[in-house]
């Protein structure tokens, strides 16, 4: 569409320019006061046909610059739209995320106590069986098998992100940082939900669409001023052929001017 609008305000452009020059040439030859043209000189003249012809191309262009900016603007506020609903679903999904890996922190903290315990009234109870204390060493061992139970009963409460691995006394090892790190590429989704969203709605996503927005924003806006000058240039133009003979050159070169302006600035929304 770029090039299309281009090319017709260009053609446009030399259209103008070329009936700027005849008109400055007659008013160079004949500088005297005179009225509008009637209608059925206006009807007869080839001046004002060319007039008439070039403000009906440049309104087909107002148009065609109207829609495209109308689809500039829909096109940036459904990139906008996009972003936001993106970035919710990534926050949600890094939010039960952490989640998951805090709330298996804080188990594991509860899980270990209990590892912790169980190791050390096995080794107590190794003790007593060397010291030939039997009762105490079975006594010291039901505990064990106790605290046993208490810590397997805790680890379907596990959800998704495990301890990493169990030391000789007991102690449990709960990589929060990398658990955090592995997130991302094999997070613990939901029904529903995308599992690649961390990974590929991050910030930096994110960023691109909003500077596509941005950028088809400022296109509109661009657009919008061509369309801006495009009906300067109409106004004008009309002035020209309607208004006194020995003035219209002038109302004739700033229709002009306004039009070469409207194609600098969609050249530069094309290009954008």
């Amino acid at each position: 569409m770029a090039d299309l609008v281009t090319c017709a305000l260009a053609v446009l452009l030399l259209g103008g320019i070329f009936l700027l020059r005849q008109e400055w040439r007659r008013y160079r030859a004949d500088r005297a006061p005179a009225p509008p043209p009637t209608p059925e000189e206006a009807a007869l003249d080839r001046w004002n046909a060319g007039v008439v012809m070039l403000v009906a191309g440049l309104s087909v262009v107002g148009t065609i610059l109207a829609f495209w900016a109308s689809s500039q603007f829909s096109s940036a506020s459904g990139l906008s739209q996009q972003a936001v609903q993106e970035v919710t679903q990534y926050q949600t999904v890094k939010a039960e995320q952490d989640g998951y890996v805090d709330f298996g922190a804080r188990l594991n903290e509860l899980y270990q106590e209990h590892t912790v315990a169980e190791s050390a009234l096995y080794s107590q109870a190794a003790s007593a069986w060397a010291g030939g204390d039997h009762a105490l060493a079975r006594s010291l061992e039901s505990m064990a098998r106790v605290e046993g139970a208490q810590e397997r009963a805790l680890i379907p409460g596990f959800v998704c992100y495990w301890p990493s691995s169990r030391g000789t006394d007991g102690s449990v090892l709960y990589d929060q940082a990398g658990l955090r790190a592995s997130e991302v590429e094999s997070p613990c989704v939901q029904p529903g939900q995308d599992p690649s969203a961390l990974r590929t709605l991050d910030a930096a996503h994110t960023n691109a669409l909003e500077a596509s927005a941005a950028s088809d924003r400022s296109r509109a806006q661009e657009l919008v001023m061509a369309g801006a000058f495009v009906i300067v240039a109409v106004f004008f133009l009309t002035l020209s052929y309607l208004g006194w003979r020995h003035r219209r050159a002038r109302s004739l070169a700033t229709g002009v001017v306004a039009i070469a302006v409207a194609l600098g600035v969609t050249v530069l929304a094309g290009l954008a």
